[in-house]
């Protein structure tokens, strides 16, 4: 989550699921800003059948490549299997969907074949798009966080799909059991 004192304008008060993190650089996307185009729109786009199995809002992900459309579910809910980004590398040819493993449930993708298998199931509450994502290069969210601009705090299955958008960054401070007031992020000085 975005500390208070961030006055980046992309990043103030938001709660981002960090999907990938490596000595190249980082990937996420923010989950609690939303916008004004719809889970319709964005399937109609894409020539997806939607049949009721995503949330009608759609996020904004963040700054980069927002035309780009990432699906965060339930694994449980999702009737195909699922695979880990990073196994890809080991096996291009199978037939397995790329998901970024968040959680044991929570799994973020940009695959058009998730996006269609989920959004063919009516009433699935558990499922969002996000347009775009958050990105960090080599080293640059390391930096960010040790001048005190993000705090770390453990995936949370209800905040990702039982608090709403507009109260994640209220709740991420909660649960660290202090007033947003009583924190203040220094920089880390080694």
């Amino acid at each position: 989550m975005a500390a208070p004192n961030m006055e980046d304008g992309f990043f103030a008060k938001t709660v981002v699921l960090l999907c990938d993190y490596s000595d190249e650089g980082a990937i996420g996307v923010i989950t609690n800003r939303t916008t004004d185009v719809t889970a319709a729109e964005v399937l109609e786009q894409m020539d997806v059948a939607d049949l009721g199995g995503i949330r009608e809002v759609v996020r904004w992900g963040g700054p980069v490549q927002p035309g780009a459309v990432f699906l965060t579910f339930d694994r449980h809910d999702c009737t195909l299997v699922t695979r880990d980004v990073e196994s890809l590398e080991d096996d291009e040819e199978s037939d397995e969907e790329p998901a970024f493993a968040i959680t044991e449930r929570v799994r973020v993708s940009p695959s058009r074949g998730l996006i269609q298998d989920v959004a063919g199931h009516a009433d699935r509450a558990e499922a969002f798009l996000t347009l775009g994502y958050a990105g960090w290069g080599a080293g640059q969210l390391d930096k960010e966080i040790q001048s005190g601009s993000w705090i770390l705090l453990e995936p949370d299955e209800e905040l990702v799909f039982r608090v709403e958008p507009e109260e994640q960054w209220e709740h991420c401070i909660r649960s660290l059991g202090i007033q947003k007031d009583e924190l203040w992020m220094h920089p880390v000085e080694e």
